[in-house]
């Protein structure tokens, strides 16, 4: 079987979970408390930011098979969270920093072939991020899309040359173990992520620009 069909089959119920928590919920319903979103925002781009050196800068033949420049995902982050830097912090950030630290330190010890792991979990979670659109400008009054820029850069072209690139690269059963189980952690981090910003205020009470 391919990395690819072994990675959607066996992390199914951690993407499912991801789906089901009071974060996730909360957007989906539009009632997630602006400066949380924030910190999603926040905290992907701590991750991201040790995750795409590695990715970008490694030797490893078989992350640089995959690993494409049009993957990147920080720029979008940064204009994402300069739109919104004006914005008062929640005072839960600081745990959610924390986390989000921690989980980059622990990326940046792994072994090569893990953070396609972690990076299939990241690009899947934009094409996710799509369907969720509408809900956060409608949510928080964004205009033209500001604000928008990581949730809007799914991009489903862009998902199947990586996919093609990770089939290609990973025939391999021991390396296609080490990415599988990266891709469980990863989810899990999220997990712990999103319990830090899961909305501790009664429904319907949001923050809007």
């Amino acid at each position: 079987m391919s990395v690819m069909r072994r990675l959607r089959a066996e992390t199914r119920g951690w993407h499912d979970a991801l789906e089901a928590t009071p974060f996730s919920l909360a957007l989906g319903n539009r009632t997630l408390p602006l400066d949380r979103y924030v910190g999603q925002l926040t905290a992907y781009r701590i991750i991201l930011s040790t995750l795409e050196t590695r990715l970008a800068t490694t030797a490893d033949a078989t992350v640089a098979a995959v690993w494409h420049p049009d993957l990147t995902k920080m720029p979008l982050l940064d204009r994402d969270l300069a739109y919104f830097s004006q914005r008062p912090a929640g005072e839960f950030l600081a745990e959610t920093v924390g986390v989000a630290e921690r989980i980059a330190m622990a990326v940046d010890h792994r072994e090569p072939a893990a953070l396609l792991g972690f990076l299939y979990v990241f690009e899947g979670s934009t094409l996710g991020a799509l369907e969720l659109t509408q809900h956060v400008r409608a949510a928080f009054q964004l205009p033209d899309d500001h604000g928008l820029a990581y949730y809007t850069s799914g991009d489903r072209t862009r998902w199947a040359g990586f996919s093609a690139r990770m089939d290609a690269a990973l025939t391999h059963d021991p390396r296609q173990e080490d990415v599988l189980a990266a891709a469980t952690t990863a989810y899990r981090w999220i997990a712990d992520v999103l319990d830090t910003l899961s909305p501790r205020v009664p429904a319907g009470e949001h923050t809007s620009l």
